[in-house]
């Protein structure tokens, strides 16, 4: 019968229906407004966070290539205020890397930790931690190198692990364990297995 209602009684019907639901129903419009409104300034505050932190890294870059210590304060202000950017775990991998390339294990090591505690990407993480174990090899810290290429792993990683558990067998005066590592490492990689395993392994011999 309802569909059968005066125009008026239709209103009327309105009004009350208002009076106990208007206020939800505000609420709900507010609440989608508002919603839409914060998604818009998390995109802006997502786009000009990474617009800062590109900007920063370049400088960085410029920066490390005639001081690593000119570049530091920069490298601080990225982890700092932007870690959840790539910039921040990519200028701390080549600060790094650098540190490394001097012998500087110990702020190299630094570095790299900062990526693995930090970092959101995985990718990063993964790289990180094989890096940290070959500056732990340099430092000859091969069981902490050890650990660090017994964690898990995408696929696509394992002929570097083998290869690191092969060079840390080596510093453990291992051979045997050494020449199995590098041949897994050969294995694992297939044709696309680096000379520098195979001359790894074949410094090795065949053994006994």
């Amino acid at each position: 019968m309802s569909d059968y209602k005066t125009d008026d009684e239709k209103v009327e019907d309105l009004k009350d229906w208002w009076k106990e639901n208007g206020t939800s129903v505000i609420a709900g419009i507010t609440l989608a407004i508002g919603g839409m409104f914060g998604w818009q300034y998390w995109k802006d505050y997502q786009i000009n966070t990474a617009a800062e932190a590109s900007a920063l890294y370049a400088k960085v870059d410029k920066a490390s290539e005639t001081s690593l210590e000119q570049a530091q304060p920069d490298i601080q202000t990225l982890q700092n205020s932007y870690a959840s950017t790539p910039y921040a775990a990519i200028a701390s991998m080549k600060a790094a890397q650098q540190y490394a390339e001097k012998g500087q294990y110990e702020p190299a090591a630094t570095a790299l930790r900062w990526v693995i505690n930090n970092s959101k990407e995985t990718d990063f993480k993964n790289l990180a931690s094989i890096r940290l174990a070959r500056v732990f090899i340099a430092m000859k810290i091969v069981d902490e190198a050890l650990k660090l290429t017994n964690q898990t792993y995408p696929v696509a990683y394992q002929p570097l692990i083998d290869e690191l558990k092969g060079d840390i067998y080596v510093v453990q005066n291992k051979p045997t364990e050494a020449r199995a590592a590098y041949d897994k490492a050969m294995l694992s990689a297939g044709g696309n297995a680096n000379e520098l395993i195979k001359l790894k392994r074949d410094n090795l011999g065949e053994g006994t």
